[in-house]
């Protein structure tokens, strides 16, 4: 593994655990960061926000045009409008607080994915604790044909020959992620990524690692520049294969987040998007597209003592941090 990619990760876990000892020897309740990210992914990648509030409910669509080429055909095709597009539908749950379900569906591949995400840790404003961490787990299940295969391919053991079964449908991806409000503009996360496929091309690799890397700028009140890239640390499926990177655009609002971007893969879940090979953004090849975000908040079934001590819940009434975000 490239060290030059573990040592910003390294450094952020030691920052952690020096937060961590120090809540724990005060022991006291501490004031959290809040909207270190508008919604709970940035672009592609994961965030480490999850759906706010317990019995809350998260919907997202992300739509990626074709590939925008470098030359008269990128007018001909509407800059990508005109291609195949792949598209993706997510509903979200919050059984409990500071954790998410989610169900999801992607054009290609005809992909069914599920998952959880997990709120372990959240900054806090003194910095007793200076990072938030999510960690997040996922399974995706390939619909679509299998393509035809040749009578001539074998198993790896090169004895029995190759034939498809169910669980070759089946891919995995698990992350943690560290993030970091510095001010009340700029955000940065990163995540190690680790993705597995049961089933990879002759000479490819099932496992696959990653670390993602994204940031946020707040440009305007509601305005925000995002940006990620995606370095692959092993099991890429080329060996010059460019990096995923994406930039967006973001506007957020109360419960609403609309991002438009320019992307170098049409792929959007981890198991596909690290396993293809992005277009060659190098020789402008490049797509565009947009993510819609909207959380459904839930007000608590009855008033929490907490809340009723600190007279900061009343029917049909929300309560709002400074950041505008509702709490449950």
């Amino acid at each position: 593994m490239n060290r030059k990619h573990c040592t910003p990760l390294a450094a952020m876990a030691a920052y952690l655990l020096t937060g961590i000892s120090s809540l724990a020897q005060e022991g006291m309740p501490r004031e959290v960061v809040t909207n270190t990210f508008a919604g709970a992914e940035v672009i592609n990648t994961h965030s480490v926000e999850v759906v706010p509030n317990r019995r809350s409910f998260g919907f997202m669509i992300q739509h990626r045009f074709g590939t925008i080429s470098p030359d008269e055909q990128a007018w001909k095709q509407f800059v990508g409008l005109d291609l195949p597009a792949n598209i993706r539908f997510a509903f979200q749950y919050a059984p409990i607080k500071d954790a998410h379900l989610e169900l999801a569906r992607s054009k290609n591949g005809k992909t069914w994915d599920m998952g959880a995400k997990v709120r372990l840790l959240k900054q806090t404003v003194e910095d007793e604790v200076p990072l938030s961490v999510t960690v997040l787990g996922n399974v995706a299940l390939m619909s679509d044909d299998f393509p035809p295969t040749s009578d001539e391919l074998y198993f790896a053991d090169g004895v029995t020959p190759f034939e498809y079964r169910f669980e070759h449908r089946l891919s995995y991806a698990a992350q943690a992620i560290v993030a970091r409000r510095f001010n009340e503009r700029f955000s940065l996360q990163v995540a190690p990524v680790l993705m597995y496929r049961n089933l990879a091309p002759v000479g490819g690799s099932n496992l696959t690692m990653a670390l993602a890397m994204s940031t946020r700028w707040k440009v305007t009140t509601k305005g925000s520049i995002l940006f990620e890239v995606c370095p692959l640390l092993a099991g890429g499926p080329e060996e010059d294969q460019l990096e995923p990177i994406a930039l967006g655009y973001e506007l957020a609002t109360q419960g609403h987040v609309f991002q438009i971007i320019v992307a170098s893969a049409q792929e959007i879940i981890d198991q596909r998007l690290y396993s293809t090979a992005p277009s060659r953004y190098d020789e402008g090849y490049f797509h565009m597209g947009f993510n819609i975000a909207r959380i459904l908040f839930v007000n608590p079934r009855h008033p929490s003592h907490e809340q009723e001590k600190r007279g900061l819940w009343s029917a049909g009434h929300d309560v709002r941090t400074p950041d505008g975000m509702r709490q449950g």
